[in-house]
């Protein structure tokens, strides 16, 4: 990627601050490439995490259901 970017600066007769700015535009385009892919990978590992999270909740709401059932059996047996 550099050789290329510096034989392209070389080239076109850019001179050394237009070969640093292309250089430094290289860096931020490849920077940015790789926020973006850290970014889709933390999501992923986010959207998992929400997905274990809400199966969780749901078991929690089937032990509530089933703990209110227990009472109400309880209550209505007592005199």
């Amino acid at each position: 990627m550099w050789d290329s970017l510096i034989s392209y600066g070389i080239q076109t007769g850019l001179g050394i601050f237009g070969l640093l700015f292309v250089m430094l535009l290289g860096t931020a385009i490849y920077g940015v490439r790789w926020v973006f892919k850290m970014n889709n990978e933390r999501e992923q590992r986010y959207i998992s995490v929400i997905e274990k999270q809400a199966e969780s909740l749901k078991s929690l709401d089937e032990a509530q259901r089933d703990i209110k059932q227990i009472k109400e059996y309880i209550y209505r047996q007592r005199p």
